[in-house]
């Protein structure tokens, strides 16, 4: 049955965003499916969403990412006479961020199409419950429509900035083909990045900043002896692989910026206590996204570079 796509919003739930896609039915395809014009109950039972990426603006060249099957819908009030207007809850996940993101970065149309099942029971009189399945559709301004519905730019912008996201610069982290320690926490500190990024994409901050403080004080950086009395510093591992191929003349110069990388991290350290408890791990104070995004970032650029580094001085 005919359902026109009628905009979008952007909500906050527990342990999540999302997307609610706005939907309208005409009174008079409620009125002849009813025989008449009555209050009504309508149960939307479930939907499916799938997501495509396409050339243009009218859903041609679409090209199949993934789907959400069998979403739980909701159930309300239509009174006599009204139009029935209906909401698509869509969650916001980390997969899906990227994926819009990826089709922006090569220059086509995000969308998706979705397909429901709704039933709807006359309220008063005569009881009947009558069932229905269709797929949402978007009316173009040409007059003409269609099930697959690509969104314009300034929707996107729209939807990302509601979102409260900015896309993240990514920096691919070359890492050597080799089997040596450093390699490993290189590894290992990229496994954990992923997680970090999938957090922020979730909204769950306090997370990503948990991750980013075991990436920093579990991989990069450990704590010297006592008697040392300079507490924690970058990992022996790493300095020492590094200084190890860098040729002698350029040795002192490497030693300064490596000095600066400890100290970064450091630093960066004490920002995440702020939010997390240094002993115990534990939240003391809600981050932002900034926080989260800043330290990320700066754990990106610093693993690039001593991950670029060990390749360089072979």
């Amino acid at each position: 049955m005919p359902l026109i796509y009628k905009g979008f919003d952007v909500v906050t739930r527990v342990g999540g965003s999302a997307i609610i896609i706005k939907a309208r039915m005409e009174k008079g395809v409620i009125q002849s499916q009813l025989g008449g014009d009555y209050n009504c109950l309508f149960i939307l039972d479930r939907y499916n969403v799938d997501f495509y990426s396409f050339e243009n603006m009218k859903g041609s060249g679409g090209s199949f990412i993934f789907s959400l099957k069998n979403l739980r819908g909701y159930s309300g009030i239509r009174k006599a006479n009204e139009d029935l207007e209906l909401e698509f809850e869509i969650p916001v996940s980390s997969r899906l961020i990227d994926c819009i993101n990826e089709i922006r970065r090569k220059k086509r149309f995000f969308g998706l199409a979705i397909s429901y099942s709704l039933s709807i029971a006359q309220l008063g009189g005569s009881y009947s419950i009558k069932s229905m399945t269709g797929n949402l559709e978007r009316v173009f301004p040409d007059g003409s429509s269609n099930i697959y519905m690509p969104f314009y730019t300034d929707e996107i912008d729209e939807l990302m900035k509601k979102l409260g996201y900015m896309e993240v610069v990514r920096l691919e982290i070359p890492v050597p083909l080799i089997s040596e320690t450093h390699v490993e926490i290189i590894n290992n500190c990229i496994n954990e990045l992923k997680n970090v990024e999938d957090s922020i994409a979730k909204g769950n901050y306090p997370e990503a900043l948990r991750i980013s403080r075991n990436i920093i004080m579990n991989y990069l950086t450990e704590l010297t002896k006592k008697e040392e009395g300079k507490g924690r510093v970058l990992k022996g591992e790493i300095r020492e692989y590094i200084l190890s191929r860098i040729p002698s003349h350029c040795k002192s110069i490497y030693e300064g910026i490596l000095d600066g990388i400890e100290n970064a991290l450091i630093s960066n350290l004490a920002c995440i206590h702020k939010f997390i408890k240094e002993d115990t791990g534990k939240l003391v104070a809600m981050p932002s996204r900034e926080e989260a995004e800043y330290i990320y970032l700066m754990l990106i650029s610093i693993l690039r570079y001593i991950s670029q580094l060990t390749i360089t001085w072979k």
